[in-house]
């Protein structure tokens, strides 16, 4: 299984805050988990006849069959694991109860 996160965030002001606005930082995107599974086709045994009557058969040998499934999926920020913030002074970031963006106190 893999997974293919296309994700943004963005503050809400980019020019900037002054201090003690709120800070908010959203993300929105998905990610596309792909499964691979791989079956057997076969081996399968063809029946044939001849014009004056007469039966054979032919066999073909098993061949791989690669199936992929490609599932979409929402992502929000885990709740389990802490915002890093590496500014100065580091603050404390809230997840939003929706798990949709993050909001700090400038």
């Amino acid at each position: 299984m893999a997974d293919v996160f296309n994700v943004t965030a963005a503050f809400d002001k980019p020019a900037g805050y002054n201090a003690g606005d709120t800070m908010k930082c959203s993300i929105s995107g998905s990610d596309v988990s792909t499964v691979t599974t791989i079956v057997k086709a076969g081996p399968i045994t063809i029946p044939l006849v001849a014009a004056d009557g007469a039966k054979s058969s032919v066999t073909v040998p098993a061949v791989n069959v690669t199936i992929t499934a490609a599932t979409p999926q929402s992502v929000v920020i885990d709740p389990s694991a802490p915002v890093i913030d590496n500014g100065t002074p580091p603050r404390t970031w809230v997840r939003s109860a929706d798990g949709l963006s993050v909001s700090a106190v400038a």
